[in-house]
């Protein structure tokens, strides 16, 4: 069975086409819409009842009664775009600011990896040039991009990692420096444990 509006093959049993809308069964030109069901017809003075009585009988040739036909409401396609209630602004979606992410992983990393001396200082800048890459993208446009404060997060981040990397190995090689001294008894505070 094809549509008599389309064309298109329909299902079994299809009370509607899904296609176009159009119902099944009733050619395109006869289909009676409600609101001119219960006006009358100017052109020759028929009301639509009777012209819906004529249609059924046409459609229907072999029966005995004539019922009028009962048209069935075709359901509207649901629009693509959801209407804005009166009175609110349309807010567009705004995407993740560049290098947020990838940035503050960076950063994280980088702090942990801090006190090995060039892991952590190779991750603290790769962290640090990348949030300042995020900075300046977002400062071209701010209102169009979200989670722009970890962009910060990991700047911050980066400088203390970056710090850390550079000054906590001199420590931890200068405290393990002082107690080889004081074990071997051969530095400042060798006679003070002796």
């Amino acid at each position: 069975m094809f549509c008599y509006n389309c064309g298109k093959e329909l299902p079994e049993n299809a009370v509607f086409c899904p296609f176009c809308g159009t119902q099944v069964g009733v050619p395109v030109n006869t289909v009676i819409s409600e609101s001119q069901e219960n006006q009358p017809d100017e052109e020759n003075g028929q009301s639509q009842e009777t012209v819906s009585e004529e249609v059924t009988a046409v459609l229907e040739p072999d029966s005995a009664e004539e019922t009028p036909v009962q048209e069935e409401s075709v359901p509207e396609p649901e629009s693509e775009t959801e209407e804005q209630p009166a009175g609110e602004e349309f807010e567009p979606e705004r995407e993740i600011a560049p290098h947020t992410i990838s940035s503050f992983v960076w950063s994280l990393v980088a702090n942990e990896l801090s006190i090995i001396p060039v892991l952590g200082l190779v991750f603290s800048i790769i962290a640090f040039v990348k949030s300042l890459k995020g900075r300046r993208i977002v400062k071209a446009d701010p209102e169009r991009y979200k989670l722009k404060g970890f962009l910060k997060a990991a700047l911050i981040i980066s400088i203390i990692a970056l710090v850390g990397s550079i000054v906590g190995p001199i420590l931890f090689a200068s405290y393990f420096s002082l107690l080889k001294d004081l074990f071997n008894g051969s530095g400042p505070l060798s006679s003070t444990f002796v």
